[in-house]
């Protein structure tokens, strides 16, 4: 199902990403909270009864699939649902460009945010979708998993960086000194 009359048409939501984008944000729902909240007509999806199946069926999978956890007519993330929900939100904001922040030269306030990254093999995923993330902000590669950027970090990728799958293998640090930076300067145009 995609959007309807939204801005957000042209990005591939399935009515199971909204789910766990919406649990991550919220962090427990019912099904009939995305009518009463308009927690979908936020993202231009349907509301009413004839969308109500729709999110009940899709919800009631994702539970029986061990995505969700159910406590009467509640609905939570379970560690398993957790780890999708982090992959859903990561791409949407790719998706919506949310995440990019065009360069401005008059912007720059010296500082440079450096990225390192260890992720281990069994968390490949994140891995890859964080370097993914990293390059569609404007992220350099400095070094093997050590990742530079001189503007400020928008915010969901702090909220990335510091999600409970990965916090313990990456770092953000800003600093405005770095002894030659010439280079990096002509990276970015500075």
């Amino acid at each position: 199902m995609k959007p309807a009359n939204s801005k957000f048409k042209n990005i591939p939501l399935s009515v199971a990403k909204l789910i766990f984008i919406i649990l991550k944000e919220t962090g427990q729902i019912t099904v009939d909270a995305f009518f009463h909240n308009s927690h979908a007509g936020r993202f231009g999806f349907g509301q009413g009864p004839k969308y109500y199946r729709n999110y009940y069926s899709t919800a009631h999978r994702l539970h029986k699939q061990g995505f969700l956890a159910k406590h009467g007519n509640i609905y939570k993330l379970t560690d398993k649902g957790e780890k999708e929900a982090f992959f859903a939100k990561l791409n949407f904001y790719k998706n919506t460009r949310n995440i990019k922040q065009p360069p401005d030269k008059k912007t720059w306030d010296g500082k440079w945010r450096i990225i390192f990254f260890d992720v281990p093999e069994k968390k490949r995923r994140y891995r890859d979708e964080l370097r993914s993330m990293l390059k569609c902000i404007g992220f350099k590669e400095f070094q093997k998993s050590i990742w530079i950027y001189p503007y400020q970090v928008p915010i969901i990728l702090k909220e990335i960086l510091f999600e409970e799958g990965i916090k313990h293998y990456t770092r953000l640090i800003t600093t405005d000194n770095i002894e030659y930076d010439l280079d990096l300067r002509k990276k970015f145009n500075l």
